[in-house]
């Protein structure tokens, strides 16, 4: 219960931030839940839409529990890092939180605390994912028919180009 009260504030804080869409994309943070994609990663089809070097982007997996099957994920996430206080302990956590993304794509489905807490803790300017998650994690949503890489990537586009950005 703890825990829950945690990350609700955190989301409560993100919620309460300015959202401005990047002029350029530079760099691209994927957070992707393993089980729901069936190991898809859409971040190589960010990279070729923004013309991105390899370097500039990242992608975090996540997955309910450890599994041999998934072990080449890597930074992996999972049930077991939250801690009982709504800390996150993993080992990787610094590198994933200590860059700024011009983008975070939250590629699940389903909201949990995990995912919650780990997207909640990336540090991004604007923020994509699906209306059927916390809407307080996302700046720009799309539905859940659109959840294969490729109509993803292709309806971002076409609506992604269309945001004003200020300034």
């Amino acid at each position: 219960m703890f825990r829950k009260r945690v990350i609700e504030s955190a989301l409560s804080e993100l919620a309460k931030r300015s959202v401005v869409k990047p002029k350029t994309i530079r760099s691209v943070a994927c957070l992707v839940d393993i089980k729901a994609s069936d190991g898809v990663d859409p971040t190589r089809y960010f990279q070729e839409l923004f013309d991105l070097p390899e370097n500039k982007t990242s992608t975090i997996f996540y997955v309910p529990r450890e599994t041999k099957e998934h072990a080449q994920f890597s930074p992996q996430f999972n049930n077991r890092h939250l801690h009982w206080d709504g800390t996150l302990l993993h080992p990787m956590l610094e590198r994933v939180t200590s860059h700024h993304f011009d983008l975070l794509v939250n590629y699940f489905v389903k909201d949990n605390l995990p995912l919650q807490s780990i997207s909640s803790n990336i540090n991004a300017q604007f923020r994509v994912g699906f209306s059927t998650v916390d809407h307080r994690l996302n700046d720009f949503m799309l539905g859940e028919e659109n959840f294969m890489p490729d109509k993803f990537i292709n309806t971002f586009r076409s609506f992604f180009s269309k945001i004003k950005t200020d300034g």
